[in-house]
């Protein structure tokens, strides 16, 4: 999910646990479709269906906007289309775009996605207007772009590089991140190295900047570099809390758009009429990809302020410096008549729409503990967990020794005896409680004094995360509050 994506679920041990990330797309997108959801390999049981395999070179979670296009195609196609994710696809490659769209050429899957970003290192100048440094810097406008059909008639030019195009969704808006310092202006950016994506754009727009830009791989540790380009999201997903301090609240460099693209001889196999209704669950699911990416931003900021990062913004002199900055890049782009047609085109678009950009920022802080804050511990050996599982032979247990559960201003920190640690956005109403990781889980808890237990578990769309049941236990063994220290 490049440096943007989410971070992997990591699943152990028939899924007892897995490194949870803030995906709140995954729930936005079974809310936003009425129709029964398709299961990830798509369809409905017993109908027959032709069978898409689509590589995810974003790690192992599914962009939401592409799930949600996904089962729109389920629901149009009556269960007759089935898209399966393949993913993980090039995980840990620093390049993984590029080498995505050669594998689709060679028919390795059927379908992939790739950022818009990509397209210029293999000859495919046409997303260069959508791209454009501070430009598209809100989700009003990237929607009005969509909905004027600017991005699917860049689609044909994909063609050059062996591939067919068969639709761009909206995605979300990249923010900088600054390790140590704030990134607000030229000056604070320049001689950084900045962890960016495989883009000859985005590398030309951040030298511009006085940046130095580094791809790296997905799941790089920051601290060895200056900042990052990249959605809020993925600053949850990746933790990079813990390697990052700040986010630029109103700089919004570009939006990252998804583009889906097909091997040629699997889309010489399919019908005219499948053809026409993949293209048309695309146009049908514009509007809720701008939905999902809009509120990932709107839940990803409070979660990363509860964790420490800060949004400091832009002034308006130094907006005005980085645009005077990026005049070459601009004067580059209108040398090509068809980019600077769409620039003119997009611009219209935003000067009529009269929307400046989004901004990011820290919501105003709560003094109300919730019922669960607090640390609480409790202790597991290998009887505990056979117990648990109904299983006296399960030997694949999670470690014996003490847990922790830490419940802190909105965040839970979840910590096995081995150190490992999970963190998720937790919210509590009643006796309930929602955790939002890369799956969601809903529970019902129960206090009684200094013991906590848990049960009524609801792991939505997941199927192999059960295990958490047996992790976060039952009623028969509870969780004990640590005293404070006076």
């Amino acid at each position: 999910m490049g440096i943007e994506q989410e971070v992997p679920v990591k699943r152990r041990i028939r899924g007892t646990w897995a490194a949870a990330t803030a995906v709140v797309g995954a729930l936005l997108v079974s809310q936003g479709c009425s129709a029964p959801p398709a299961d990830r390999a798509g369809g409905h049981a017993g109908a027959e269906a032709t069978v898409l395999t689509l590589a995810n070179p974003g790690g192992a979670v599914e962009p939401p906007q592409l799930v949600a296009w996904a089962e729109r195609v389920d629901r149009l196609s009556e269960g007759t289309i089935r898209i399966e994710f393949r993913n993980e696809w090039r995980e840990g490659e620093a390049r993984p775009d590029v080498a995505t769209l050669d594998d689709i050429g060679k028919g390795k899957a059927d379908m992939a996605w790739v950022g818009a970003r990509s397209f210029d290192r293999v000859g495919v100048t046409d997303f260069q207007a959508l791209l454009a440094p501070l430009l598209v810097d809100s989700y009003e406008l990237e929607a009005k772009v969509f909905e004027a059909g600017i991005p699917a008639k860049m689609l044909a030019g994909v063609r050059k590089a062996g591939v067919v195009g068969i639709g761009v969704l909206p995605g979300p808006l990249m923010r900088l991140v600054g390790i140590r310092e704030p990134l607000v202006n030229p000056d604070a950016l320049k001689g950084k190295k900045i962890v960016s994506q495989d883009s000859a754009l985005i590398d030309e727009s951040l030298r511009a900047l006085g940046a130095i830009p580094v791809t790296a791989p997905a799941s790089t540790d920051l601290t060895s570099y200056g900042g990052a380009q990249m959605p809020l999201g993925a600053v949850v997903g990746r933790h990079h809390d813990r390697d990052a301090k700040y986010v630029t609240g109103n700089v919004d460099l570009w939006p990252r758009p998804l583009v889906v693209v097909m091997g040629k001889a699997a889309h010489s196999r399919l019908s005219p009429q499948q053809r026409a209704l993949l293209t048309r669950a695309f146009k049908e699911t514009v509007t809720q990809a701008v939905d999902v990416s809009r509120a990932e931003d709107r839940q990803s900021a409070p979660t990363l302020c509860r964790l420490g990062m800060k949004f400091p913004s832009a002034s308006s002199a130094d907006l005005k410096a980085m645009r005077s900055a990026l005049e070459p890049v601009y004067a580059g782009l209108r040398e090509n008549p068809r980019t600077a047609d769409w620039l003119e085109q997009i611009q219209y678009l935003k000067d009529t729409t009269g929307v400046g950009p989004d901004t990011a920022s820290c919501p105003a802080t709560s003094t109300t503990a919730g019922p669960l804050e607090g640390t609480w511990t409790r202790t597991m050996a290998d009887g505990d967990w056979r117990h648990r599982t109904g299983d006296e032979t399960w030997t694949e247990r999670p470690p014996n020794g003490m847990w922790t559960l830490a419940f802190e201003n909105g965040i839970l920190t979840k910590t096995d005896p081995d150190g490992e640690t999970e963190r998720w956005p937790y919210q509590t109403f009643r006796d309930r409680i929602h955790l939002a990781g890369s799956f969601t889980v809903d529970a019902t808890f129960r206090l009684d004094g200094d013991r906590l237990t848990f049960d009524r578990f609801d792991f939505g769309d997941c199927t192999d995360c059960g295990g958490y049941a047996v992790t976060f236990g039952g009623s028969e063994q509870p969780w004990v509050k640590e005293a404070v220290a006076r």
